[in-house]
Formats: C-alpha cells, structure tokens, sequence
C-alpha cells in the first residue's frame, strides 16, 4: 500500500464490516422461473433477476466473490443495494458498521489491486479468507464524507462530460 494521509489509518475489511455470506441462497435460473415476484435477485456484479421473497432488507455493500474482473480497473468489483434482496453466492454480502461511510468503502473496494486477494486458474476468486484481510486506508468519518463529495461530484462531472 501507498503512504497514506497523516491522521489516516489502515484496517483489515473486516473490522468495518459485518460479513452475512452465512445468510446467502443460490437459486438457479430455472427455479427463479417459478418464483416469480419483484425482490432484486443480486449476483457479482449487479441484479441478475428476481425473485419471490427476500433474504435481506438493509442497506448493503456487496462484492464480488467469482464472476468479477478483478485485475481491470476500469470494471466495478462493489455496488450498494438498499431494501428487499435476495443475494446469491457469487457476491460477498457486507453490512458496513457504524464510522465508516458506504460509499467511501464502495469506491475504494472499486478501485483497490487486488493481486494476491483474488487467485484461480480459469476463474478468478476472491474468498472470504482473502477479502477478510484487504488493507483499507481510512480517514475519520466527517473527512470520508468530505472525500465522498468530492469524489462523486467528480465523477459526475466525467459522466456529464461522457454524455
């Protein structure tokens, strides 16, 4: 990792998070199929369906456990969800704890090198064990929600300027 800000410190994923991949159900296709309804069914990288009920009800940030391209910075690796879901087992489920902002952590988890998290052959993996240990350089809260601001006003200006 890069140094960092004076006044900033670095912690493992799971101190700032609550990891619920206990509480995730794959259903496949077919099966969703006869379980229609209008509950987001979420998979790696995005809704993937839906589904009859929910598992979840909460503002969560999930991230990809396979399916993801990990090593192109350019392809999301986390998004956020809010209210009724259904998440399947292809995207770890974390319910950020208190001091720390969501979209801070999604954006970071988007843009974080993940050589020596994510392993496989044909496909690559991030495990739980893995994403556990990711280093996450964090500032106090008032100063994440600062870097937020920012960060997003700039990014809609790169999307304005897209259009």
């Amino acid at each position: 990792m890069k140094a960092i800000p004076t006044g900033w410190t670095v912690v493992a994923l799971d101190q700032l998070v609550e990891i619920l991949d206990s509480r995730r159900i794959p259903v496949s296709a077919p099966e969703r199929a006869k379980r229609p309804g209008a509950v987001p069914y979420y998979g790696a990288s995005g809704q993937v369906g839906t589904i009859d009920r929910a598992l979840f009800d909460e503002p969560l940030l999930l991230l990809g456990e396979d399916g993801v391209q990990f090593f192109d910075t350019l392809k999301p690796k986390a998004y956020q969800i809010r209210g009724r879901s259904w998440v399947n087992n292809h995207a770890h489920v974390l319910r950020v704890k208190t001091g720390t902002e969501p979209a801070l952590l999604e954006h970071y988890l988007n843009q974080f090198d993940y050589r020596g998290f994510a392993n496989g052959t044909t496909r690559l993996k991030l495990t739980q064990v893995a994403m556990r240990r990711i280093p996450v350089a964090l500032p106090n809260l008032e100063e994440q929600r600062r870097v937020v601001a920012i960060l997003e006003e700039h990014l809609s200006d790169l999307d304005a300027a897209g259009a």
